[in-house]
C-alpha cells in the first residue's frame, strides 16, 4: 500500500507555470495531481480515457466535438480515448486529479509552451 498527499505537490508548485506529478497507481493506470494556471496544449490519448477531478480552482476542458466543460470543485469529467482535449486553469491556479492509463501515449497537436 503506498501513501500519498496532493497537498505536498501543491507547495512543490509554488512559483511554477506547471507541475504534474505521479501520486499513485492502480492496476494498469495512473493517478496524478496537476497545479497550474493557463492554458495545456492540445492532445490527444489514443489508447486511454483520461478523466479529470478538480479539488481546488476552475478547470475548463476544451473537448472536440463537445466544447467547453468547465469543472469546479467535487466534479468530475472523463474524456473518450482518441478525443482531442485541452486543459485551462483560471482564476488562480488549479488543483486536480487525472486518471489514466500508466504511461499511456500522448500525442500533442500543438507546441508546449
Amino acid at each position: 500500500m503506498t501513501q500519498a498527499d496532493w497537498h505536498d505537490t501543491v507547495r512543490r508548485a509554488a512559483g511554477q507555470a506547471y507541475l504534474n506529478e505521479e501520486l499513485a497507481q492502480t492496476n494498469n493506470h495512473a493517478v496524478n495531481v496537476s497545479v497550474f494556471q493557463g492554458q495545456y496544449p492540445w492532445h490527444v490519448h489514443p489508447d486511454s480515457d483520461e478523466t479529470f477531478a478538480v479539488l481546488e480552482g476552475k478547470l475548463v476542458l476544451d473537448v472536440d466535438g463537445k466544447g467547453e466543460v468547465t469543472l469546479r470543485p467535487g466534479q468530475v469529467y472523463t474524456v473518450p480515448a482518441g478525443v482531442k482535449h485541452r486543459s485551462r486553469g483560471e482564476e488562480d491556479r488549479t488543483v486536480n486529479l487525472s486518471f489514466g492509463v500508466k504511461n499511456r501515449e500522448t500525442i500533442f497537436l500543438e507546441e508546449l509552451k
